[in-house]
């Protein structure tokens, strides 16, 4: 499977958020001396190709290649091929035009044909807010807002006023930041710089240094997270203190994939699924950074299931406390996740003894999927497949309600619901995040980049 943990570089790279789990592993313990991992690494560090040329990874290094032409009727089924023998996926995080448009990042063929081509994406009906998505029954549409195209991850503060916070920079490198976009919907294009996300001894070291793709806001801080080339992918997890600056800092993390804020009762908690969390160590698992406790503690909150988690997944947790606990197959590198109720959780942090995700509910998504998050009380995925090129084919983005059962440590799980059904490939969701109890839904094609807020219907 591919995680976004082939990181994706370059300004206009999208949010790693969007890549399935595995190749966390593979990237992170690349050799310092690769200079790529696909094409995109090649574009994002040597600018465009000569023309008439393009690049290629082979082997590790950056080559060029003359371009092959596209017959006019396989134009954004199958673009940008790589002189068809070597297919090169786009980087794991985000799929090609053509099966899911490259939101914002470097349109490919079916995203923004070049004007006179004809192209059914660009021939197609666009709404303004949704483009060629479906909004499924139960759902309807707040506000919108014009979204900057360099975010790479997203997160609000407690409403009922939302402060929209961002990751913004390039998936591969170190010009990463925490910024404030200001108040919803009145976004700023170019927003205030909070903090740094890589820390100074990984911005002027010699590790590639890649984005998670995360931001989590615990009320009171900011939380995002990178890891580095080197051997172990070793990173951090930046944390910016939203009340007092002068206390950000950065905790030691290997592996750290993905991210969510936790409460319950005076415990919060932000649950890290990654290799390791400060002094809590011992593999790939669900990690806890106890905010609650002065100084922080770290503690491991959940184990895999032995034997069928291969490498880290997405992570959530709903309003009412379930969390939702990903990690990636290793039959087939699918995603998959676990249920959890928030007292078995409470009960791991506060023992130091791991929760078993092998005796906890699974959510039976029914496919693949590359995204996640909370939607009041529940979660969203965005469902679909990777191809034969690696690029992921959208489907839907569907949200499963979690309640708790008859006893606190039983949670029940709801029957799919289709929030976004993608009738073709010409619009793509680039992001999942939540407002309050509302969904956050990052959409792209050829008017560009919005965010729209989408709530249950009353």
């Amino acid at each position: 499977m591919k995680y976004a943990d082939v990181k994706r570089v370059g300004a206009r790279s999208k949010s790693l958020m969007f890549a399935t789990a595995s190749l966390v592993l593979a990237v992170a313990t690349t050799g310092c001396g690769s200079e790529c991992v696909d094409a995109f690494d090649c574009r994002s560090e040597n600018g465009a190709a000569p023309e008439g040329q393009q690049w290629s990874c082979v082997a590790e290094k950056c080559e060029t290649r003359p371009i092959q032409q596209v017959p006019e009727e396989d134009a954004g089924t199958n673009p940008e091929p790589d002189s068809g023998t070597e297919p090169e996926p786009d980087a794991g995080t985000e799929p090609d035009a053509g099966t899911e448009p490259d939101a914002g990042t470097e349109p490919d063929a079916g995203t923004e044909p070049d004007a006179g081509t004809g192209h059914p994406c660009e021939m197609a009906s666009h709404d303004p807010v949704f483009g060629t998505l479906q909004l499924g029954g139960g759902f309807v549409a707040a506000e919108s807002a014009a979204l900057p195209e360099d975010v790479l991850a997203l997160a609000t503060s407690p409403g009922p006023v939302y402060t929209v916070y961002a990751v913004r920079g390039s998936g591969m490198g170190v010009e990463l930041g925490m910024f404030s976009l200001g108040i919803w919907p009145e976004l700023q294009t170019d927003g205030t710089k909070l903090f740094d996300v890589v820390a100074p001894a990984d911005r002027t070291g010699t590790a590639t240094v890649f984005s998670n793709g995360y931001l989590v806001n615990d009320g009171q801080r900011l939380f995002a997270g990178y890891t580095t080339s080197a051997q172990g992918a070793p990173g951090s997890v930046a944390m910016h203190d939203l009340t007092t600056p002068s206390a950000s800092s950065y905790l030691s993390s290997q592996g750290n994939y993905s991210a969510a804020s936790f409460a319950s009762g005076a415990d919060r908690v932000v649950l890290v699924n990654g290799f390791s969390l400060g002094d809590a160590t011992g593999g790939v698992g669900i990690y806890g950074l106890v905010t609650s406790e002065s100084p922080f503690q770290t503690v491991r909150v959940a184990n895999f299931p032995a034997g069928e988690a291969g490498a880290s997944g997405f992570t959530a947790v709903a309003d009412n406390g379930v969390a939702f606990l990903g990690y990636s197959s290793s039959v087939d590198f699918s995603n998959k996740a676990r249920v959890v109720a928030p007292s078995v959780v409470t009960a791991a942090v506060s023992s130091g003894t791991p929760v078993d995700l092998g005796t906890q509910p699974e959510v039976v998504v029914g496919s693949d999927f590359n995204a996640s998050s909370s939607f009041g009380n529940g979660v969203v995925v965005k469902r679909g497949g990777y191809d034969e090129n690696w690029s992921f084919v959208s489907t839907d983005v569907s949200r499963y309600a979690l309640s708790l059962g008859s006893a606190p440590s039983d949670v029940v799980i709801g029957e799919r619901a289709p929030v976004l059904t993608f009738a073709d490939q010409c619009t793509s969701v680039t992001q999942l995040s939540n407002m309050g109890a509302d969904l956050l839904v990052a959409i792209e094609d050829k008017n560009g980049q919005r965010l729209v807020r989408i709530q249950e219907a009353q």
